[in-house]
């Protein structure tokens, strides 16, 4: 795994290329991650993962301050290039506007508290929910911005990947056991892994006493709706108070049917 600097675009399109995903260190300051960092604690709406690990969903309901990271160019640039399709017609073939093909799926918070058990080896939605007797594709359908905003070490339960996976074109044993070869994505806070779906990665487990905080950015092709059950809108009346250019990477999510929901959880509900 290679680490590369927040706006070197063609090194880290080449740690992809190698290795299927990339660390870019030092994209935002130490002080704006731990900012944010506090805004995803003091986010209301949770899901729950394994134990102690918790998913504070759509983010920029509570606050568009997250909007510096889900917009950070050299981001968007690599999402751009993993999941762009063709930008010159063809006699037989017809190209999506390129300022339309990349959207902003989700932004949600990743919490491991202390004492957090590993994260289930998998890969990101759709590659679980399509037909395994095939082979799964061999580009990906959504890319994922990792945000580090605490440390991400070993002990505190950084995030794990399995290097050259996204060529193996099948899902990963399910197991939250290591795996051989497995990297541990370590960074100051501020750093951001990108990791295109077709990576086998996990969250590692917290053994010391501060929550690990993380705010991943999914970006998805024009021609992808929305993903799972987990994933939910940004309302209309923040959506209306955003810029243009993240108005319409969002613009999709208010067409949304969310009749199909996962499990949440509102902290900011008082109690029966």
């Amino acid at each position: 795994m290679q680490y590369v600097a927040s706006d070197d675009v063609e090194q880290a399109i080449a740690a992809i290329a190698s290795d299927g995903c990339v660390v870019l260190e030092n994209a935002v300051s130490e002080s704006e991650a731990a900012e944010l960092a506090e805004l995803v604690l003091s986010s209301p709406t949770r899901s729950p993962g394994v134990s102690g690990y918790e998913f504070v969903v759509c983010l920029m309901n509570h606050d568009l301050r997250f909007l510096k990271l889900a917009m950070h160019p050299t981001v968007l640039e690599l999402a751009r290039h993993q999941l762009g399709g063709r930008t010159e017609p063809a006699p037989n073939a017809f190209a999506w506007p390129a300022e339309h093909q990349i959207l902003l799926g989700s932004v949600d918070g990743l919490v491991a508290h202390s004492g957090s058990d590993p994260g289930w080896w998998h890969m990101d939605s759709p590659m679980g929910q399509l037909n395994q007797s095939r082979p799964l594709p061999d580009f990906p359908i959504l890319v994922n911005a990792i945000w580090m905003l605490t440390p991400f070490r070993e002990e505190t339960g950084a995030t794990r990947v399995l290097p050259g996976s996204q060529h193996f074109r099948h899902l990963p044993p399910a197991t939250q056991d290591a795996l051989e070869g497995q990297l541990h994505c370590c960074a100051p806070p501020g750093s951001v892994v990108v990791l295109p779906n077709t990576v086998w990665h996990a969250a590692g487990t917290n053994q010391t006493q501060q929550p690990r905080v993380a705010v991943a950015c999914n970006y998805q092709p024009w021609w992808v709706g929305r993903l799972t059950m987990d994933v939910y809108p940004i309302d209309r009346e923040v959506w209306e108070k955003m810029p243009p250019e993240a108005q319409a990477l969002t613009r999709h999510q208010l067409e949304w049917n969310t009749d199909f929901s996962g499990e949440l959880t509102d902290t900011s509900a008082p109690e029966e």
